[in-house]
């Protein structure tokens, strides 16, 4: 395939596990494919952020000054990513959710449809977050929140 196209978006979603959403991405990125970033021209992205290759902004999203956010990620429709937010690598941050300023989400997390993450939380790479929860205090590695 990759004779024919040079550019691929892994469009499979992630919820729990992203062992084949970062299998599909480390597969193709061997065989030297390229991984445009994709941006909804109904998102607003600041300018001073910086986006890994392979990431999908969806509309209505905000993405704020200073966020990092890592390659092969999900930002989805009208989610919040604010000033100095840090994303790891192959996450997917859902519908409606609010990451405040200077939280740092580790690689392969999943954040459910309308959380809110309070300014200044870490969270540990692979974990999930259920829908509609507030995160107020630093969560290790590997955590499930559930409501």
């Amino acid at each position: 395939m990759l004779r024919q196209y040079s550019n691929f978006l892994i469009t499979v979603g992630q919820i729990k596990n992203p062992a084949k959403r970062v299998a599909l991405f480390d597969r193709l990125a061997k065989k030297e494919a390229c991984f445009p970033i994709i941006v909804s021209p109904y998102a607003y992205i600041s300018s001073y952020t910086k986006i890994g290759e392979g990431t999908i902004i969806m509309h209505g999203a905000v993405v704020n000054a200073g966020a990092v956010i890592g390659k092969n990620c999900i930002i989805n429709t009208s989610s919040v990513i604010e000033h100095d937010a840090v994303i790891g690598d192959h996450c997917h941050i859902s519908t409606s959710s609010v990451v405040n300023g200077g939280v740092k989400i580790g690689k392969q997390s999943f954040v459910g449809s309308n959380t809110v993450i309070r300014e200044y939380i870490e969270i540990g790479e692979n974990s999930v977050i259920g829908a509609g929860l507030r995160v107020m205090h630093n969560l290790p590695p590997e955590s499930f929140e559930k409501a």
